[in-house]
């Protein structure tokens, strides 16, 4: 006669429930119903092992895989080949879900009858989320590429332009044409060819962190009404309305007088660059508690809702097709990051093409250490 082995089999499946708390294990009848539980299960589903007894495995389901058949399809794979591999949003009694994976087993008696299932699976949410993560990182990086080719064409493209006028000059100069005209045109390429270099190198030190501001005290109105001196030729060129609205009392802050210029400057030229002419643009300065504010709108062509998200990456354009504007997507890279080191916010708001839009920076009043 064997030896009796019942007692220590008992004690290591009693081991076996208590430590393998990672897991969760049912016991579920050949309909569907669940019949037994491990310890795990308590901590996974979060709740006594007990109050699962007699409740259909179904309900571990989320609703919509219960309406599409999953839970009757997996017990039918199951039977069918031995087991089903899960990976899916798993439900717990009190309505919260976890993403969990595992395998269900077809249990048989001697005869190869059906006798029940074994559910073994685990909580993988770490996991899921990391995929996740994962999965946007990749997508962002292709969107990045995706605009890194489209910027690399049109750089291409705006320092292709020049070449042309300056080829007809250099005719026109060995055909013995006065020279004003052409050094005239030269200069002008010239000069757009260098704001575009110093743009993008700009861009980069900045990016980069390799910028340092020149702080002094300031008064806000002064640094707009020098800003505004660069942008008053093209707002005046296109025929458009220019309001600046600023409060008669000094606004004092502590900060770079020149880069502040540049983010007040690059902002109204991109509000005149993407107004039509005849179109409108307010400025306006005011103070709001500890912060000094200034928002720049236009009822120019707008911005698209899923442009806004990444209106400040290096890079990103404006572009509507119906006005041929669009740009390599430098300057509002410039401004965020001028304004980040002035320990500031700049942020960008439009209710969809053809409605204008609003940047409002909002710098600290006080000296940033």
């Amino acid at each position: 006669m064997p030896q009796d082995r019942s007692p220590e089999v008992r004690r290591l499946l009693e081991a076996l429930d208590d430590q393998a708390s990672g897991h969760t294990l049912l016991l579920i009848d050949p309909h569907g119903t669940i019949v037994w539980a491990n310890r795990g299960a308590e901590r996974i589903l979060g709740c006594d092992k007990g109050s699962l007894i007699g409740r259909p495995s179904s309900a571990l389901f989320v609703p919509d895989d219960v309406a599409l058949g999953i839970p009757d399809h997996e017990l039918a794979v199951a039977r069918s080949q031995g087991s089903a591999e899960d990976e899916r949003w798993t439900q717990r009694p009190d309505g919260s879900t976890f993403w969990a994976t595992g395998l269900t087993y077809a249990l048989t008696d001697e005869e190869g009858e059906l006798i029940g299932y074994g559910k073994l699976f685990r909580n993988r949410t770490d996991w899921k989320e990391q995929q996740e993560t994962l999965r946007n990182q990749l997508a962002d990086l292709e969107a990045r590429d995706t605009r890194k080719n489209h910027v690399i064409s049109t750089l291409a493209h705006e320092l292709r332009n020049p070449l042309a006028p300056l080829t007809n000059a250099t005719h026109l100069l060995r055909g013995g044409a006065a020279v004003d005209y052409p050094i005239q045109l030269i200069e002008r390429q010239v000069g757009m060819l260098r704001r575009l270099v110093d743009g993008l190198l700009e861009a980069t030190r900045a990016s980069a962190g390799k910028v340092r501001l020149e702080r002094e005290r300031l008064v806000l109105q002064e640094v707009i009404r020098h800003a505004t001196e660069s942008v008053h030729t093209l707002i005046d060129q296109r025929g458009q309305q220019f309001d600046i609205l600023m409060p008669p009392g000094p606004i004092e802050l502590v900060g770079d007088c020149v880069r502040l210029q540049q983010v007040f400057g690059n902002l109204l030229h991109n509000a005149a660059r993407y107004t039509p002419p005849g179109g409108r643009i307010w400025l306006q300065v005011t103070a709001e508690g500890e912060e000094a504010v200034v928002r720049v709108e236009d009822n120019g062509i707008g911005i698209e809702p899923e442009t806004l998200a990444h209106i400040f990456d290096l890079f990103a354009q404006v572009h509507v097709a119906d006005t041929g504007e669009g740009g390599v997507g430098i300057g509002l890279a410039v401004v965020k990051e001028l304004v980040m080191l002035h320990g500031g916010t700049v942020q960008a708001t439009s209710d969809g093409i053809g409605r204008g839009s609003t940047f409002t920076v909002r710098l600290p009043r006080e000296a940033v250490a």
